[in-house]
């Protein structure tokens, strides 16, 4: 079960549906337009058949803990004006919460806003995975 946590349009979420015709999807954003994108791009390049959730709503709030084995986030880090990783310090602990012992967090995100550190803090580790002179994708694992 794989979560794109603030899915956005869905490019993450899709992205996966298209390499992993087995997993079962779940999409969730704050935002009905971003979940109602998603599912329009979902059903466009998957298909109408495929199951998929969509979900608007506070993270993964409506996903029982343990109940997932990767969730996907590229966390938004700006906040009216502010850059800011409170959005994404509470998106990665909802992500912890959700995922079951070794499922996994992967997180794309700008390299300037050192998501490595906090990834630690909370789930104890923290790997990069793939990086270029702007963008970094790490992955950090539930443990326990």
């Amino acid at each position: 079960r794989v979560a794109d946590l603030g899915c956005g349009n869905g490019v993450v979420g899709l992205a996966i549906a298209l390499h992993e015709p087995e997993a079962e999807l779940v999409f969730t954003d704050e935002s009905y337009q971003a979940v109602a994108s998603a599912e329009e791009n979902f059903r466009a390049h998957v298909g109408p058949d495929r199951k998929a959730e969509f979900l608007v709503g506070d993270g993964l709030t409506e996903l029982a803990p343990g109940s997932v084995d990767l969730v996907l986030n590229n966390p938004p880090f700006h906040s009216h004006q502010a850059t800011t990783d409170r959005t994404a310090r509470r998106m990665f602990a909802d992500a912890r919460r959700a995922l079951r012992p070794g499922g996994e967090l992967w997180v794309i995100g700008n390299r300037h806003l050192g998501y490595h550190v906090t990834l630690r803090r909370i789930f104890g580790n923290s790997e990069l995975v793939a990086s270029d002179a702007k963008f970094v994708v790490l992955r950090a694992v539930r443990t326990a």
